[in-house]
């Protein structure tokens, strides 16, 4: 018995569910982020939850206990499109989820639908003969169908939607953030690549099974594959989600009429470099214009309009120059450079100088040095 359900084939899909469940609870426990990760624990528990039937099934768990036959928290497909937009919304935009709370419904509904098949039919939870002949019967020709289709069609909005708020996120945090690329949702990127493999796949399963091309063991690499995708994505999110995230607004802020005439252009700039603001490593737009007594529109359009410059680009422009100088006129070690000028990691710097410069910190180092007498 113990080597039935220890086969290569529970083990090698059990261990990787493991992982998942292991990343979505640490996101649940998590205290930074907390609602963007819960969505997102949950979006990876109900998605390793998913593959119960194929762990057991390989494990003959559905032989020797038929009665499993339906059990609720293994049908949750249509869960998983909603709580990745949920995610998103959290990390992205926050506040309440308005319309999307409603793409939840269909998972409700069908949850109710397998509590009622598992436990409520003729006979009850431990027999299985009312379950398999409902399955014959009513199931598998008209629910599964119609479950598979809704759980494709709300993953694939998923992905688009997604995709959509990231663009939009990344360009808001040009707009607001000096430190925009340590919010960079790289992992966003990875998790939309992530889904559309899993809903390609994922749709080749469901196909194949309905048009009956695959058994029950040829399905078995495609689920791997699935599940292993749902454990990359998992581990990506546990690493990176360690940090608040700016929010995008709904609406800008008016521009401050009392200032209309100012050269706010050449006021910030003045301030930003007297004080040194750009040392900053967690400057945000909305910090500067709080110093200077207006919003953040007028910022925004005096960089935009008077220096043709996102506000990172401008504030990572002079930061590129202190860190220069201080290569020109010090030994320091390239790392206290970084910090010294406002960047958070070595990483940042070295991608933010070579975007600028076309360089290196090194290789500039290294020339600035060739031509000292």
């Amino acid at each position: 018995m113990l080597e039935a359900i220890l086969n290569w084939r529970t083990v090698m899909i059990g261990m990787i569910v493991a992982v998942v469940f292991l990343c979505g609870l640490i996101l649940l426990l998590r205290r930074v982020e907390t609602v963007a990760a819960r969505w997102f624990g949950l979006f990876l528990i109900f998605g390793g939850l998913s593959m119960g039937p194929q762990v057991i099934g390989y494990a003959g768990a559905y032989n020797a206990a038929p009665w499993l036959t339906f059990f609720p928290l293994f049908y949750t497909e249509t869960l998983i499109g909603p709580l990745l937009i949920a995610h998103a919304h959290a990390l992205m935009r926050g506040g309440p989820l308005q319309w999307r709370k409603w793409l939840f419904a269909p998972g409700f509904v069908l949850s109710g639908y397998y509590v009622h098949a598992f436990g409520f039919l003729d006979g009850g939870v431990f027999d299985h003969r009312p379950k398999w002949a409902f399955n014959d019967a009513i199931h598998e020709p008209f629910v599964s169908p119609m479950e598979s289709v809704l759980g494709i069609a709300l993953l694939a909005f998923a992905l688009v939607s997604i995709w959509r708020d990231r663009r939009r996120y990344i360009a808001f945090l040009d707009r607001t953030q000096s430190a925009a690329r340590d919010y960079d949702p790289i992992w966003l990127r990875n998790l939309v690549i992530a889904i559309g493999m899993g809903t390609v796949i994922y749709a080749g399963i469901e196909i194949a099974d309905a048009v009956g091309e695959l058994s029950y063991d040829a399905m078995f690499p495609f689920q791997v594959i699935l599940m292993a995708i749902f454990a990359w994505i998992g581990i990506d999110a546990t690493w990176r989600l360690t940090k608040p995230f700016p929010k995008m607004a709904g609406d800008p802020e008016p521009v401050c009429a009392d200032v209309a005439g100012t050269d706010w252009a050449d006021r910030l700039q003045a301030s930003m470099v007297r004080d040194q603001w750009y040392l900053e490593p967690r400057l945000s737009i909305r910090d500067v214009a709080q110093r200077l007594g207006t919003n953040e529109s007028y910022v925004s359009r005096a960089l935009n309009a008077g220096l043709g410059v996102s506000f990172n680009r401008y504030v990572n422009g002079l930061r590129i120059e202190h860190a220069k100088a201080a290569m020109r006129e010090t030994a320091a070690p390239l790392l206290q450079i970084a910090m010294d000028s406002g960047f958070n990691s070595k990483a940042t710097f070295n991608r933010v100088f070579r975007e600028m410069t076309g360089q290196t910190p090194s290789q500039f180092r290294n020339s600035e040095a060739s031509q000292k007498p």
